[in-house]
């Protein structure tokens, strides 16, 4: 009588193909998800933004003309965790503790100077990075980001000898919709009566517009964030990486979400010299920058002075020896 044969189990051999399986799924998810995370097709969400929105940061832009020739500045601290961007304009004429001016410092030391001599001047205010952004660029941000409503406080006038699209001409009091080269234009041009100081307070103003009207927008906004990194840097002496921007990016993606119209402009204060070829900023500005940054200081000073440490048991003043003390201080120009 024939043996019956046993039938072998299986079972070993798709266990061996089982975890051969998984082995092969866990290499091909794994080089998959390196490819995607280096190519930046994982973006955090919003939800993911908020976790690193507890700290401000700032960045100083440096506006050039197309020849590199220094304009204007402006310092812009984005903070999400209180939904506020403040823009601080700065004239390039502006004076520092030395006497030199801000043209004078970006001329011998470069944007890493001036970053530091403005954080000095303005109190000490933090300023981790830097650009320099060029007329052409300006107006391409501003145009996607949207235009400008301004009504002219005086009238304005400019025939260009180069371009009828760089002619202005306003009457008091009209108010007009500007394009990212109208803007440069305005902000640039001798054209307004008090000069320089008319360029500055229009910058401010051209500023906090263009900005809030991209939160406004924010759909788009969000959408051409990489846009205009890539506007801005190109050509740009910066120290705005890629990932520094990813970083920025999440701040402002935070931010856009809320729909809240976040910007607001601290218009300097000072005093002009006679042919607004010089501006001291006066200590109370200072003041004022320097309470918006988050930056404590025992004595806050303007520039050509030197700041000073209160003795450490000052005797308490009265009101009387206070207020003579405060009607014979000036501000001296530097």
């Amino acid at each position: 009588m024939a043996k019956t044969k046993k039938k072998r189990s299986q079972a070993p051999v798709a266990l061996v193909y089982f975890l051969s399986l998984l082995l092969a799924l866990s290499l091909a998810g794994g080089v998959s998800y390196y490819l995607l995370k280096k190519y930046e097709v994982f973006k955090p969400t919003s939800a993911d933004s908020k976790t690193d929105s507890t700290r401000a940061l700032s960045i100083l832009f440096a506006r050039v003309d197309d020849t590199g020739d220094f304009k204007d500045l402006c310092v812009m601290r984005v903070d999400p965790f209180n939904k506020q961007i403040c823009l601080v304009p700065q004239a390039d004429v502006t004076k520092t503790s030395d006497g030199r001016n801000y043209r004078e410092i970006l001329k011998s030391g470069g944007m890493d100077l001036l970053k530091n001599k403005v954080s000095e001047t303005l109190g000490g205010i933090p300023i981790e990075y830097y650009a320099t952004v060029t007329n052409s660029a300006f107006e391409q941000v501003a145009d996607l980001m949207g235009e400008m409503s301004y009504k002219a406080p005086q009238e304005l006038y400019h025939i260009s000898q180069e371009s009828s699209k760089d002619d202005i001409s306003l009457q008091k009091g009209d108010l007009v919709t500007l394009s990212g080269r109208q803007i440069v234009n305005l902000a640039t041009l001798d054209i307004f009566n008090n000069k320089k100081e008319g360029n500055l307070e229009f910058l401010g103003q051209a500023l906090e517009q263009v900005v809030n009207n991209g939160f406004r927008q924010a759909t788009v906004t969000k959408d051409n964030l990489y846009n205009i990194y890539e506007i801005i840097t190109t050509g740009s002496d910066t120290n705005l990486t890629k990932d520094v921007f990813n970083e920025v990016r999440r701040y402002l993606e935070v931010m856009l979400d809320e729909r809240d119209i976040p910007a607001k402009t601290l218009a300097p204060q000072g005093t002009w010299n006679s042919d607004y070829t010089a501006f001291t900023m006066s200590s109370d500005y200072i003041k004022q920058v320097t309470g918006v940054f988050g930056v404590k200081q025992t004595a806050v000073t303007t520039a050509g002075t030197k700041p000073t440490e209160p003795p450490a048991n000052e005797p308490a003043k009265d009101a009387t020896t206070t207020k003579a003390a405060e009607a014979t201080t000036t501000t001296k120009a530097a």
